[in-house]
């Protein structure tokens, strides 16, 4: 997908805006919305990450949307608890 591209050349600024105008001419796109939630959880806003997964999802249930929000909360339920006692 060109958004790809648009994100390694450009930044996820220019993608995420190229992203959300295919968004709104194909908002049943499974791989937008993925690409979209794989942006915001770059830039760690988790929730809108986990809904534009979420709607991948339920768009394409066997797609890596599911991995990806599962990652997510790992990544939120991490405790490294060496540090918590120091």
């Amino acid at each position: 997908m060109e958004i790809e591209q648009i994100l390694r050349r450009e930044g996820s600024e220019s993608a995420h805006k190229e992203l959300r105008k295919f968004l709104d001419k194909n908002p049943d796109s499974a791989e937008g919305w993925y690409l979209l939630g794989g942006i915001y959880r770059r830039e760690q806003q988790w929730g809108e990450a986990i809904n534009a997964l979420n709607r991948a999802k339920f768009l394409d249930p066997s797609g890596p949307a599911a991995h990806a929000i599962e990652h997510i909360y790992e990544i939120l339920s991490f405790q490294n608890t060496d540090l918590m006692n120091p």
